[in-house]
């Protein structure tokens, strides 16, 4: 069984940060040279007050996964109106899953482009450009000492009846195991940010 690298009894703080659920697409380009990126990086800034954005993919192929924060869908059809405008190649799927992953990976390998790194599900190792739930490890100064992502599909399945349980939950099936804060007592603390946050009293 694998342990964390971060020593438990460090663990002072923990900050939750639940992310909304809206729709997704992703956009694969071909670009011809580096005024094309900062075409699409430019649409995409001009569109930041309604879509959160994921670089998949970096070079000749140009890849982004983007989803709406607001509700509006109707956004994503714009960015792909665009986009055929511009460019000769451009692949749209509305989901993200293993399989258009795969698909940029594999186009990747055969373009020369780099693959950008992105979130991991902690728990089932899937990539997810767009975590459903980030919990922050601190320490008692709120130093960062690691950050969990968990995908939607592990955090639906998780059993708890109080936030605190869902915390210990998540963190307990995470790959590198926090099972310890179990036996530890979670404080509800203020947060400026209003992010679900706790203090940490391990257990003596």
């Amino acid at each position: 069984m694998r342990t964390s690298r971060v020593e438990q009894g460090r663990i002072g703080q923990i900050s939750v940060e639940p992310h909304p659920e809206g729709a997704v697409a992703v956009y694969l380009v071909e670009s011809a040279d580096g005024r094309d990126g900062m075409l699409i990086q430019w649409l995409l800034d001009e569109l930041s007050d309604y879509v959160d954005r994921t670089q998949l993919s970096r070079g000749r192929l140009l890849s982004y996964a983007v989803q709406t924060v607001n509700g509006r869908a109707d956004v994503l059809d714009e960015i792909e109106r665009v986009l055929k405008e511009h460019y000769p190649f451009v692949v749209v799927q509305r989901t993200f899953d293993s399989v258009i992953y795969k698909v940029v990976k594999d186009l990747c390998a055969e373009t020369g482009s780099r693959l950008m790194p992105i979130p991991h599900c902690d728990i089932c190792g899937r990539p997810e450009p767009f975590p459903d739930t980030v919990i922050t490890l601190n320490d008692d100064r709120g130093n960062k000492l690691a950050s969990r992502c968990y995908c939607r599909t592990c955090t639906a399945s998780t059993m708890a009846r109080t936030n605190k349980d869902y915390v210990i939950s998540l963190l307990s099936v995470d790959r590198r195991r926090f099972g310890l804060l179990r036996s530890s007592e979670l404080i509800r603390s203020r947060n400026k940010a209003r992010k679900l946050c706790y203090r940490v009293n391990a257990a003596r």
